[in-house]
C-alpha cells in the first residue's frame, strides 16, 4: 500500500531492450517502476517468486536483490527514490488498459529528451499520474490486511520527528500488546517497527543534513533523537558511515 503523500526524486527514465535470459541483478540504491508490454515473466526474491504477466507494472525497492527471468522485450522503466515509505518486496499489478500507462511513460521519456528547463519536475508528475491511475485501477492491496497496523504506520510516518515516540505508544493507540504489534508490524512490513522508525528519522536526517544549514544537534532534535550521540550511533548502523565521512563522501547522492 502506497501512501497518498508519497514523496519522489526521479532519477532517470529509460527505454532499454532486454535479452531473453535469467540474470541476478543487485540491490540498488534507487527504486524502479516499469512497464511489461508484451511478454510474461517472473522475479524470485528472498525465496519468493512473483510472476508479471503481458500489461503488468512492477515496483521494484530499493535495497531489493532478484533474479530475473523473462523473454525479450523493449521495456520502459523510471529510477526514482522513495522518501517517506519503505517498501520490502517487488510488488506486481496486472492493469485493464496497458496502453494508457504507455502513453505517459512515453511521454516521460519524451520529456527526458527535451531536456527543457523544469523537466525533472515534468517528469516526477508524470510518475505522480501513473501511480494515480494505478491507485485507481488496481489499488496498492498487497496483502496488507491489519488496518490497525497500516493506520499506525501511516502514523509513524506523519509523526516520526516526536521523540516521544515509541513502539509501547503505537502498540497502545492499536489497542494491541507490544509483543503481538511487533509481530504484526514485521509480517506486514518484512521489518521491525523499530527499524522502520529509524529508517524514517535517517532519511530525513540525511536531507537536512546536505542543506548545511542545521547543526548535528539540532537534526538530531529535529529527527526525534534527544541524545544527540544515540543519533550518530544509528546514523553510523543505518547509513554505514559517520556523519563526516557520508558528508565528505562525493556520491552520498547514491545511498
Amino acid at each position: 500500500m502506497l501512501p497518498e503523500n508519497l514523496a519522489i526524486s526521479v532519477t532517470d527514465v529509460l527505454n532499454y531492450h532486454q535479452k531473453r535470459e535469467k540474470v541476478f541483478v543487485s540491490a540498488r540504491t534507487y527504486s524502479a517502476i516499469t512497464l511489461r508490454l508484451k511478454t510474461p515473466g517472473k522475479y524470485t526474491c528472498k525465496n519468493k517468486t512473483i510472476s508479471f504477466e503481458p500489461g503488468s507494472i512492477c515496483i521494484i525497492p530499493a535495497g531489493v536483490a532478484y533474479e530475473r527471468n523473462n523473454l525479450e522485450e523493449d521495456v520502459l522503466v523510471i529510477h526514482f527514490h522513495m522518501f517517506n515509505y519503505i517498501m520490502e518486496e517487488i510488488q506486481v499489478y496486472k492493469v485493464p488498459d496497458a496502453k494508457k500507462y504507455k502513453v505517459l511513460f512515453t511521454k516521460a521519456l519524451t520529456i527526458k529528451y527535451e531536456n527543457d528547463v523544469g523537466s525533472t519536475y515534468r517528469i516526477t508528475s508524470v510518475v505522480y499520474e501513473i501511480l494515480s491511475e494505478l491507485t485507481r485501477d488496481v489499488g496498492f492491496a498487497a496483502n496488507l490486511k491489519d488496518n490497525r497496523i497500516l493506520e499506525s504506520a501511516e502514523y509513524m510516518r506523519q509523526n516520526f520527528w516526536n521523540s516521544e515516540l515509541s513502539i509501547e505508544n503505537l502498540a497502545m493507540q492499536a489497542c494491541v500488546s507490544p509483543a503481538y504489534y511487533r509481530r504484526e508490524f514485521n509480517r506486514v512490513y518484512g521489518t521491525s517497527p523499530k527499524d522502520y522508525l529509524e529508517t524514517l528519522r535517517i532519511q530525513y536526517a540525511k536531507s537536512l543534513l546536505e542543506t548545511g544549514y542545521f547543526s548535528q544537534k539540532e537534526v538530531a532534535w529535529r529527527c526525534g533523537y534527544t541524545d544527540v550521540g544515540y543519533f550518530r550511533t544509528v546514523f553510523k548502523r543505518k547509513i554505514g558511515k559517520c556523519i563526516r565521512e557520508y558528508l565528505a563522501d562525493p556520491t552520498r547522492h547514491s545511498y
